[in-house]
């Protein structure tokens, strides 16, 4: 298998267009989702369609904050603003540098395929990472990824590495069976023995890597995540599967459930089934279809979750959908809630309590945001938890070693805590972090690390 790394150039989206041929020889242009358009001919063939319609949206999620919060959330923010580094505690913007793009000879497919791979902020070779591998790269690698470089930017996801595979024929690809209103479909099964037996274990080869592995999928590449977790469930932890047309090739997809339900495997995988409520078509008929074969079906063990997001077509979905799958992937909403109440039920006691059961429930899909917990921590020390405060600190540093956000807040938790040398040891450990990892091209968040120092230390 001949492979030819290259150093990609910074990504610029592209408008991609395909030709079929009309019965009398003419060009014509389809989308995407292989859905003809009309051409300056006026050439077009258009197939039945069925009005979008509002359909019960499900797992709605609210966010509602009280007005003492509120309050809360501004008295620490204003206090960080005099402790913590404003900027996160990596740079996403040399993206372009932690971007390759790769040559893969695919013996599966019998053809030449090109990979896109980004490496996460902060990336550390002696580490290992989750992988999130995405369909039609090039028209979704760059979303996925800067989306997925932000977030763990921020502490809110983990570090992750992006992989995605730019498309030859994506109607072979990813249909499994032939539908005869789309040419070359019915290749999905190849392509799966590409993804599994050539993309996998090259991304291992040359990577550091675990074994949780994302895939991601959109339209089309929706129907091939949810084939693959039909027929091979165990090659993947997480599915996402968005504006998935669930109606295509006489609803294989279908078939494909039962058989999966008769049998379960991989019963504990995730996954996650989105479509827009404007999608058009069958889609989101056909999608509302399928999901309730899961909700009488599934095992009790799966995780699996179906949203019909208001006022949102196919494509807004791509967005609107990636974001709430990675936010259940990664469930940290209302973690603040249940951390306050274990510790004041059961004092510090009680924090080493909750991130253990979390860290068991959740495996790599636990992530303990770092600001969230810290706002905790910092309005524990407040209302003399400072033993919670400091033991919530402990768990941080050792989530985000390389974080001077986290020794920040950590020096403002000693700091009135009445701990001066452990508040030192962390204002010191920030400012180094930050200083030889040059974060901080603006010089006044640095000044106010220094100034922190000099309070507990007494310096002038």
């Amino acid at each position: 298998m001949a492979v030819k790394p290259t150093r990609s150039k910074p990504f610029t989206r592209r408008r991609v267009t395909r030709q079929r041929r009309t019965k009398r020889g003419h060009p014509l242009i389809v989308n995407r989702r292989g859905q003809p358009i009309s051409t300056d001919r006026g050439l077009t063939e258009s197939g039945n369609r069925i009005a979008a319609v509002r359909l019960p949206i499900m797992n709605q999620r609210t966010t509602i904050w009280n007005s003492a919060m509120r309050i809360l959330f501004i008295l620490i923010s204003a206090t960080l603003l005099l402790t913590a580094p404003g900027p996160a505690f990596a740079d996403t913007y040399n993206s372009a540098e932690r971007t390759i793009s790769h040559t893969l000879e695919s013996g599966e497919l019998a053809e030449q395929r090109t990979i896109f791979v980004r490496t996460p902020p902060g990336y550390d070779p002696a580490l290992k990472y989750p992988v999130v591998y995405v369909t039609d790269g090039e028209w979704s690698f760059e979303l996925v990824a800067s989306y997925l470089d932000y977030m763990a930017d921020n502490g809110v996801y983990p570090p992750l590495i992006v992989t995605a595979v730019t498309n030859v024929n994506r109607n072979r690809d990813f249909v499994p069976r032939a539908d005869a209103h789309f040419d070359d479909t019915g290749g999905a099964d190849s392509f799966l023995a590409f993804v599994g037996k050539e993309w996998i274990p090259f991304i291992a080869d040359r990577y550091p890597v675990n074994d949780n592995r994302v895939l991601l999928g959109h339209s089309f590449g929706g129907v091939f995540a949810l084939h693959t977790f039909f027929t091979q469930s165990d090659l993947f932890e997480a599915y996402v599967a968005l504006g998935s047309s669930a109606w295509i090739a006489d609803r294989v997809l279908f078939e494909e459930a039962g058989d999966w339900f008769k049998s379960p495997q991989n019963a504990d995988a995730f996954v996650y089934m989105a479509v827009g409520e404007g999608d058009g078509g069958p889609t989101t008929p056909s999608s509302r279809d399928l999901a309730a074969m899961f909700e009488q079906r599934a095992p009790a063990s799966l995780q699996w979750t179906f949203d019909v997001t208001p006022k949102t077509d196919h494509f807004k979905n791509m967005a609107s959908g990636m974001h709430d799958a990675f936010m259940s992937l990664f469930p940290a909403w209302g973690f603040s809630e249940q951390l306050t109440t274990e510790v004041e039920e059961n004092g510090a006691d009680g924090v080493d309590q909750w991130f253990v059961q979390k860290q068991s429930q959740l495996g790599f899909r636990f992530i303990p945001a770092w600001f969230d917990l810290g706002v905790v921590a910092q309005k524990l020390v407040r209302s003399e938890h400072a033993d919670a405060a400091m033991a919530i600190m402990k768990h941080l540093r050792r989530h985000y070693p390389g974080s001077p956000d986290v020794a920040a807040f950590s020096a403002g938790v000693y700091e009135r805590s009445d701990r001066p040398e452990q508040a030192a040891e962390e204002y010191r450990r920030a400012i180094q972090i930050a200083t030889e990892d040059g974060l901080h091209p603006n010089a006044i968040h640095l000044a106010r690390l220094q100034r922190g120092l000099a309070r507990v230390t007494k310096i002038d």
